[in-house]
Parts: C-alpha cells; sequence; structure tokens
C-alpha cells in the first residue's frame, strides 16, 4: 500500500520501524514531526501478524494524506534489527530512522550479542522513553 506520488532518490525520508504491540502515540507523532522539520517522506515498516492494519497507524496514514506527505507502508511477519538496519543504509534518502526503544528487539535478534543500530549510517531517533525498572515487571 502506498501514498501519493513516489518520491525520487534524491528526496529525504523518515524511517518509521513499527512492531505491533508497541505503538505509541508519541512514536507516531514524533516520525510525523520529524517529516515535517525536514520535509521528508515516510517510509513505515511494519511488524504486524494481523491481516489489517492497527487502528493508530491507519490513522497516521490518514494524517498522512490529509498533510500531503509522501508515504510508503512495507509489512513484515518478523522485522529484527538488523532488517531496520539494512533497509536504511541500502536506501540513500533515509535521513533518519524513528522506532519506539532499543528494548525488545533483542528477543527477536538472532543474536543477543549483535548490535546492528552500530552500523546504521543515518541517525537513529528512539521516541519513547524506557520505562523505570518496576514498570516493566
Amino acid at each position: 500500500m502506498s501514498g501519493l506520488a513516489t518520491p525520487t532518490l534524491s528526496e529525504r525520508k523518515v524511517l518509521l520501524a513499527l512492531r505491533e504491540g508497541f505503538l505509541d502515540p508519541r512514536l507516531l507523532a514524533a516520525a510525523r514531526n520529524l517529516c515535517q522539520r525536514l520535509g521528508a517522506g515516510l517510509d513505515i515498516l511494519l511488524a504486524c501478524q494481523s491481516g489489517q492494519l492497527p487502528a493508530a497507524v491507519a490513522d497516521l496514514i490518514k494524517t498522512l494524506r490529509d498533510e500531503g506527505v509522501a508515504y510508503n507502508i512495507s509489512r513484515y511477519e518478523e522485522l529484527r534489527r538488523r532488517d531496520v538496519v539494512q533497509y536504511a543504509n541500502t536506501h540513500e534518502c533515509i535521513a533518519t530512522v524513528v522506532i519506539d526503544s532499543l528494548e525488545g528487539w533483542e528477543s527477536v535478534a538472532r543474536s543477543r550479542s549483535s548490535n546492528p543500530w552500530k552500523k546504521l549510517a543515518c541517525p537513529l531517533v528512539t521516541a519513547v522513553p524506557a520505562k523505570p525498572e518496576k514498570e516493566r515487571s
């Protein structure tokens, strides 16, 4: 599913990596605000098991359309850290990557000792602060 005209390679984009169950409104707002500040489009990588878009993502897409922001959404059954890094590093138009937090990605990584984020060729923005230790349990 794509929206509006496909941007050319020379146009900047924000890459938003989403995981079902981690769709905090601050994350979606941060990505949208970065697009506005940078005059950029939005590429969305969505890890989603269900057939339908989560309501928060559908609302974001509606807002992007209303604001005339070019976007592209790709769905995955599984989305790993290295998948996000590889996508960003192979698309030279990606200006920054936005994720919810650094936590939780390790649970889907093949190797917990590796840190693909270190290989990211652009800035990484974490939009949702980590919960204090007592709230995690």
